[in-house]
């Protein structure tokens, strides 16, 4: 090697000895940084649906909340309903719920908050009949018993379909019954139809395979899955709230991502079968719009003429919501119209 050449090799050595170096020294703060130091924050998830609770539930597997520096905790129960009944009783700081359990219960208390939503669908709710029944088109339900979760999306969506299709609920009768109870209510013939949401729609359908009609789904409403929670915890925690949004983002990226791998981790985790998770057109995102206000305004019309209440004015919406949460985490996506 001549002279000349000598000093830039010793240049190259020395400079890729200190770039090493201080790559080595870094490391290990990027890795801390992944996971907070520290003592976690504890929250409690409320669960009403391993179909639309997918980014919640896939947030823990995948240890999302650990790296945001929570201890998450999550309780599974049959409905979002049933789910935010929990929350007001103390059993879970957070609930996953639709819509029309939001409208029902702000005509009762206003202690609550919506303050993310985080998928939506139009084929979420699904009219089930029995073909031996003769119920296999929509105008079949005419003097036909149907079941429905009363209170829940389940609910609203039997009113959306007969009036789309020209029905007169009084033609009808409704039954109210638990969501587990839909599938065999149906296939034990207690019913002619069902209304009915998630995994027991697809146990309904493989328990009488061929003797079960889907109805034509509806474009009239769009169910939302929402998470909220008590005032006073928003207010008392709000980098809670951030912390969760940001792990069921993380959730939600990686649904889109992995696919796949995502629906074979749910339904090995609860036991369904993955046919059951694609077949629907649920829509993960995280997002506070607008438009979820004039779905709940639809619903309380809804009720207060249904005399589901004994209230006769719809309330302001936008007192319900909190969106400090969102505007800090995903800001593109909140939509709402003006400050609480």
């Amino acid at each position: 090697m001549d002279e000349v050449g000598k000093p830039k090799t010793i240049f190259v050595i020395f400079f890729g000895l200190f770039f090493l170096s201080f790559f080595i020294l870094l490391y290990p703060s990027c890795k801390k940084a992944q996971e907070p130091p520290g003592p976690k924050e504890k929250v409690t998830l409320g669960v009403g649906s391993p179909f639309l609770a997918m980014p919640i539930i896939l947030a823990q597997e995948k240890g999302f909340y650990s790296n945001e520096g929570l201890e998450a905790t999550l309780k599974h129960y049959p409905s979002g309903q049933k789910a935010m009944e929990a929350m007001f009783s103390g059993e879970v700081d957070i609930a996953t719920v639709a819509d029309t359990p939001l409208v029902l219960t702000s005509f009762i208390r206003d202690d609550f908050v919506v303050f993310a939503t985080f998928v939506s669908s139009y084929d979420e709710n699904k009219v089930l009949g029995r073909r031996d029944r003769g119920v296999s088109t929509p105008s079949d339900l005419r003097g036909k018993t149907i079941g429905i979760v009363k209170g829940t999306s389940s609910d609203f969506f039997a009113h959306v379909y007969l009036t789309e299709h020209l029905i007169d609920p009084s033609t009808v009768k409704l039954v109210d019954l638990q969501p587990t109870d839909l599938p065999s209510a149906l296939t034990e013939g207690r019913v002619d139809a069902i209304v009915v949401f998630g995994v027991h729609a697809y146990r309904a359908l493989k328990a009488l395979p061929g003797r079960i009609a889907k109805l034509p789904p509806s474009d009239l409403y769009r169910l939302t899955f929402n998470l909220t929670c008590r005032r006073e915890v928003a207010k008392g925690n709000p980098g809670v709230l951030r912390k969760v949004l940001k792990a069921v983002d993380k959730g939600i990226v990686h649904i889109n991502r992995y696919h796949e791998e995502s629906i074979a981790l749910i339904s090995k985790a609860f036991g369904i079968d993955k046919d059951a998770f694609e077949r629907n057109d649920l829509i993960y995102e995280l997002s506070l719009s607008h438009t979820l206000f004039v779905t709940l305004e639809d619903e309380a019309r809804w009720a207060i003429a249904r005399r589901l209440t004994d209230k006769t004015k719809v309330p302001n919406y936008l007192d319900y919501v909190y969106p400090d949460a969102m505007r800090e985490v995903r800001p593109d996506a909140v939509t709402v119209a003006r400050e609480r």
